[in-house]
């Protein structure tokens, strides 16, 4: 730690500053310990940084909070450890106080070794986020992080993600591997740096995000597993609103080999950019690990000039138990914001005009569409395969007498809101030929 550590304690009762001040005693004599007013905690402020402040809140008071945001937002303080007291404060409050910055909360009444731990580890932190902050400033002037977004540059783009994998994979944590882009709809007035934001809105601190080229980005997502990733990608979905979306690649980290990695994920989001909102699972685009062998004789060993140039062969795409999970729940997302509006808005026009006609849908695994009048009915169905595909089977009967029968099995990202709207117009428009006729 520091030679000297100023620690600030904040309360408007004098009596929790003597009860708190008595129980630091056990800090080196060197370490100073001030202490003002919640109203004079500004003034006090004024051109001095110390080390910890212990922010004493009671009774859900409002005012605590407001000092805690204004802290935070203030350059000089943003790093500032604050070690927040509670007395008789709701859940809420305290939610409310962390999602604005505290570092530590304890609980009424004070336990003197608790007290003293946490002050200790809160000056660590201290420390360690003014080492950071020098590091990235460090980072920011030799032109390897960008100063405004803190995202590493495009020229150590590959040389950043090879140090965090092997980190990764030296100590046998999970982390996921995203590569993100915006689709064709995203504004082209609109700059990476507003792209960025999104993103950085949507990871965690310790997640880091790493510019490929224009409009690609790496986003390395620390102790996360698929379904993390999952949640992340859709944060980053719900930011960009109806009007745009984002396509990406995922990974989990492994044993992989950093080029099949990068290979994989670019394959990854070629395939996802055929659509929009769509994340696909890059180990399904691995190359096999299994290379023809060399069969020597032993009587002729061939010199590395004479052995021929072997290729790695691709191999069918093969799915895992966390792409399947991936699959579902992308496969729910796709439902709720592409096949449920696209029903709905049938059902509502068809009522509106035929109100001769029943009309119901369903949707989940198997969904269905149907259209009925008297002895008449279509159907258009949706049938989940629960990995990647989807059977479309539309059906016209007249009279129990098959009319009109088409099925056909395809990738459910193909299913856009385009596509499903052209094929129930479609079976919607012969259906009403056939019952309106003479």
């Amino acid at each position: 730690m520091a030679d000297v550590n100023t620690v600030v304690i904040v309360s408007n009762k004098q009596e929790i500053i003597n009860h708190i001040s008595q129980k630091l005693v056990l800090l080196r004599d060197l370490d100073k310990i001030k202490s003002c007013s919640i109203q004079e905690v500004q003034t006090m402020l004024d051109g001095f940084n110390p080390n910890v402040l212990i922010l004493h809140c009671e009774n859900n008071n409002q005012s605590v909070v407001e000092l805690i945001k204004n802290l935070k937002n203030h350059e000089l303080y943003k790093n500032l450890p604050i070690l927040l007291i509670n007395e008789n404060c709701s859940r809420e409050t305290i939610i409310e106080a962390f999602d604005n910055g505290i570092s530590d909360v304890l609980f009424m009444p004070i336990i003197d070794y608790e007290l003293l731990i946490r002050v200790i580890w809160a000056l660590k932190k201290n420390e360690m986020n003014l080492c950071i902050e020098s590091q990235k400033q460090f980072l920011s002037t030799i032109g390897v992080v960008e100063s405004e977004s803190d995202v590493y540059c495009q020229k150590y783009c590959y040389d950043f993600l090879k140090n965090e994998i092997e980190q990764t994979k030296k100590y046998s944590q999970r982390a996921c591997l995203l590569i993100v882009s915006p689709d064709k709809k995203y504004p082209n007035n609109k700059t990476d740096k507003e792209f960025i934001r999104i993103i950085k809105k949507a990871i965690r601190l310790n997640d880091s995000v790493v510019q490929k080229n224009s409009r690609q980005f790496y986003v390395y997502l620390k102790k996360t597993k698929l379904n993390g990733a999952y949640s992340v990608f859709e944060r980053i979905n719900n930011s960009l609103g109806i009007e745009a979306g984002a396509n990406a690649g995922v990974v989990e980290i492994q044993k992989q080999r950093f080029d099949d990695i990068i290979e994989a994920l670019d394959a990854a989001l070629e395939k996802a950019n055929e659509n929009t909102n769509s994340l696909i699972v890059a180990s399904d685009f691995y190359y096999s690990s299994d290379e023809p062998q060399l069969v020597f004789d032993d009587a002729i060993k061939k010199t590395n000039n004479d052995i021929p140039h072997l290729k790695k062969t691709p191999i069918e795409p093969k799915i895992d138990d966390n792409s399947i999970k991936l699959y579902n729940q992308a496969y729910a997302r796709k439902l709720k914001i592409v096949v449920v509006p696209v029903f709905k808005k049938f059902e509502n026009s068809i009522r509106t005009k035929h109100q001769d006609f029943a009309v119901k849908s369903y949707v989940g695994q198997k969904s269905l569409f149907a259209i009925a009048k008297k002895d008449i009915s279509a159907t258009f169905a949706l049938d989940y395969d629960g990995a990647q595909q989807v059977s479309v089977k539309l059906t016209i009967l007249d009279n129990a007498q098959k009319r009109l029968f088409e099925t056909e099995t395809v990738d459910f990202n193909v299913l856009d809101s385009k596509k499903l709207s052209l094929m129930l117009s479609g079976l919607s428009e012969k259906f009403i030929a056939i019952a309106n006729r003479p």
